[in-house]
C-alpha cells in the first residue's frame, strides 16, 4: 500500500468519531466494503450511506467497512485499509449518474474484474437514487441492485448470503433474485429493434418479470442520521437528521417525488430526542428532506430546538409553505441565507411542471427573510423544461430584477441575489420521461441572455454546463448499449466528456439524451415497478401539455396516484 494512500486514510480516521458501537464475532463475519464512488468528503455527506452502513454494522454476522475514490490510488477500506478483493461483497452507493465511470475505475483498480460474467467473488451489488430510476447502464458490471429503499432489503440480502456461504456465485445469485426489491441483470435478456430501441424484456425464473421497489413503511423504525462525525466534510459542524422521506408535491420534473412516494414523516418526539443528543456533541442540527417546510409539526418542532437552546439548519424549503416560526428560528440559528426554488420562470410554466408556488410566495419568503435578518437570497431555476419560450426566459428576468429591486429598497441592501440555473434533464419515472432533452446550444444562449441581462443588476449568476448535463441525460435514459459506450470511455483515461466522441450500433450519446419515445415504446426501465402504472405518468403528461396542475398528497384524503391504497 503507498505509503501516502496510507497516512492519508490514517489521519481521516483519526479524525473521525465513529457512533457505531465495537463489537466481536463469535463466528467469521460477512465483509462488506461499502463504497462511495467519489471523494470522501461527499460520501460522507450521503445519509444513504450511512444509513446502510449503519445497518450492516448492526447485525452480529457481518462487518461493514467504507471505501471511497482517492484519484491516483488504489482503493482500501478506511477502518482495515485492505483491498477490495479481500471482502466478501462490495456494495456502492450510488447517488448520481456521473459516479458511473467512478465505479468502474474503482472496481479496475482493485484488480476486480469489471464484467460480472467475467467475476466469481467478490459479489458485487449497487443501490441509491440513481439506480433505482434505471440500472440498465451498469447491468453488465454489477451483479445484483437494490431497487428503492435498502434499509429493511439488505438484511434480507445478508441472510441470504450467510445462508448459501460457499455455494457458487450463480447459486447466491438464484437466491437473491427472489427477494423483492433486488434485480439480477444476468436473470434478464433484452431484445432490440431495428432501430436500436428496445423491444422486450425476458424473464428466467426464477426471478420476476417486474423488480418492485423497496420502500421502508415506518421510518422511524431505523435511525437514519449522522453516524460517523467528521471535520472532513462541508457539513463538519452539523450532524445529520432525516426528517421526512417522499414528496407529495407532484412537482413533473422531479424523480424523488415519485419514486420515494408515499410521502413518510418521522415522529416529534425522535427528532427532538436525536437533536439533543447532537446538541450534546456541540453540532448544530441539520433537518434532512425533500421539503423540510411541509413537516407538519414544523413549528413545534423549531419552538422546541429554541426552548433547548438548539441550532439547526435545513436541506430544502417550499416558498408556499414557510412560516414565521421556521424563518425566525433559522435566524436565530445563523442562518445567513435563504434557498428556495421558483424552478419555472413564469406562472405558466410552473402550472406545466405542478410546481405549486407562485411569485407572489416567493416574494412573501423574501420579504420575510429580511424581517428577520437573512440577508441573502438563492434562488434555483430550471431552464429547458417542456414547451418553454423566449417569453418565459423574459419573465423571469423581469421577476429577478424585481427581486433585487425589493432587497435593495429594504434591509437587505447589501445582500446578495445569486440565481442558480441548472439545464432540464428529463429523468425515467416523472411524467417528462418520453421527451428529449433540449439542444445544448439552445441552452447556452439561454444561460448567455441570463448573464447580459442580470449581471448588469448585481444579480450572481451559476449554471450547470449543459454539454455535462447533456451526458447525464444520456446515462440516465441509457439502456444495456450505453454500458459499451462507458467501458469503453473508461479504457481510454475515464473523461465522461469523451462519451460524444463514440457510438454503439449507431447509438451516441445524442441518441439518448435528446430521443423522444413514443408513449407506447417499451422503456428501458419499464422492468422496474416504483408502484405508478404508466397510465398515470401518462395522464400527468397530457396534463402538463395543457397547463393543467395536480394538487398535492394529503394524508386523509388519496386519490391523485392511488399508490398509498395499494
Amino acid at each position: 500500500m503507498n505509503w501516502k494512500l496510507r497516512f492519508k486514510m490514517e489521519k481521516l480516521k483519526e479524525q473521525e468519531i465513529n457512533l457505531v458501537p465495537e463489537k466481536s464475532f463469535g463466528s467469521v463475519p460477512i465483509n462488506v466494503a461499502l463504497v462511495f464512488p467519489n471523494a470522501y468528503e461527499l460520501g460522507m455527506t450521503n445519509l444513504g450511506f450511512q444509513a446502510i452502513y449503519r445497518e450492516i454494522n448492526s447485525r452480529m454476522d457481518s462487518l461493514g467497512h467504507r471505501a471511497f475514490l482517492f484519484k491516483g490510488f488504489p482503493p482500501y477500506t478506511i477502518e482495515a485499509l485492505k483491498p477490495l478483493s479481500e471482502y466478501d461483497i462490495i456494495g456502492f452507493s450510488v447517488s448520481f449518474e456521473m459516479d458511473y465511470l467512478n465505479m468502474l475505475k474503482i472496481l479496475d483498480d482493485a484488480g476486480i474484474p469489471l464484467f460480472a460474467s467475467e467475476r466469481e467473488n467478490p459479489i458485487v451489488m449497487a443501490g441509491g437514487p440513481a439506480i433505482t430510476f434505471n440500472p440498465e447502464p451498469l447491468s453488465p458490471f454489477v451483479d445484483f441492485f437494490v431497487i428503492g429503499e435498502g434499509e429493511e432489503v439488505i438484511h434480507e440480502i445478508l441472510d441470504t448470503f450467510r445462508e448459501n456461504a460457499g455455494r457458487s456465485k450463480s447459486y447466491i445469485l438464484e437466491k437473491i433474485v427472489q427477494i423483492k426489491g433486488v434485480y439480477v441483470p444476468a436473470f434478464y435478456e433484452v431484445r432490440y429493434g431495428d432501430k436500436g430501441e428496445v423491444k422486450e424484456f425476458k424473464a428466467t425464473p426464477p426471478a420476476p418479470l417486474k423488480i418492485k421497489r423497496r420502500w421502508v413503511k415506518d421510518l422511524d423504525a431505523f435511525t437514519t442520521e449522522t453516524v460517523v462525525i467528521t471535520p472532513n466534510t462541508e457539513f463538519k459542524d452539523m450532524f445529520l437528521i432525516e426528517l421526512s422521506r417522499g414528496c407529495g408535491r407532484n412537482c413533473r420534473f422531479c424523480m424523488a417525488g415519485y419514486c420515494y412516494r408515499i410521502p413518510r414523516a418521522r415522529k416529534l418526539e425522535r427528532i427532538i430526542e436525536r437533536a439533543k443528543f447532537a446538541a450534546q456533541l456541540g453540532k448544530k442540527v441539520g433537518l434532512v428532506g425533500a421539503a423540510v417546510s411541509d413537516y407538519p409539526r414544523i413549528d413545534e418542532l423549531v419552538k422546541e430546538f429554541a426552548k433547548n437552546n438548539i441550532k439547526f439548519s435545513v436541506s430544502s424549503l417550499r416558498a408556499d409553505s414557510l412560516s414565521k416560526t421556521l424563518i425566525e428560528g433559522l435566524s436565530s440559528s445563523g442562518h445567513k441565507t435563504l434557498t428556495i426554488a421558483p424552478e419555472a420562470g413564469s406562472q405558466r410554466l410552473r402550472n406545466v411542471i405542478n410546481k405549486g408556488i407562485t411569485e407572489e410566495n416567493v416574494l412573501d419568503a423574501v420579504k420575510l427573510a429580511e424581517i428577520y435578518g437573512i440577508k441573502n437570497i438563492k434562488l434555483y431555476y430550471i431552464i429547458g423544461l417542456p414547451t418553454e419560450t423566449e417569453e418565459d426566459i423574459k419573465e423571469m428576468i423581469e421577476f429577478l430584477i424585481k427581486v433585487r429591486e425589493i432587497m435593495a429598497e429594504g434591509k437587505n441592501k447589501d445582500g446578495i441575489l445569486t440565481v442558480s440555473v441548472n439545464p432540464f434533464i428529463p429523468k425515467p419515472f416523472t411524467p417528462f420521461q418520453w421527451i428529449g432533452m433540449e439542444d445544448p446550444t439552445s441552452l447556452e444562449g439561454k444561460i448567455k441572455k441570463l448573464q447580459s441581462n442580470l449581471k448588469p443588476k448585481g444579480i450572481r449568476i451559476l449554471y450547470e454546463s449543459p454539454r455535462i448535463s447533456q451526458v447525464q441525460a444520456a446515462l440516465s435514459r441509457g439502456d444495456r448499449d450505453i454500458a459499451k459506450l462507458l467501458y469503453r470511455v473508461h479504457r481510454l483515461g475515464g473523461n465522461l466528456t469523451a462519451l460524444k466522441r463514440f457510438e454503439v450500433d449507431g447509438k451516441t450519446v445524442e441518441y439518448y439524451a435528446h430521443r423522444e419515445f413514443p408513449l407506447d415504446a417499451v422503456l428501458p426501465w419499464d422492468h422496474i415497478d416504483v408502484g405508478l402504472s404508466k397510465e398515470y405518468f401518462i395522464k400527468e403528461y397530457q396534463k402538463a401539455k395543457e397547463g393543467r396542475t395536480t394538487r398535492r398528497c394529503t394524508e386523509d384524503v388519496c386519490s391523485v396516484c392511488r399508490i398509498c391504497a395499494k
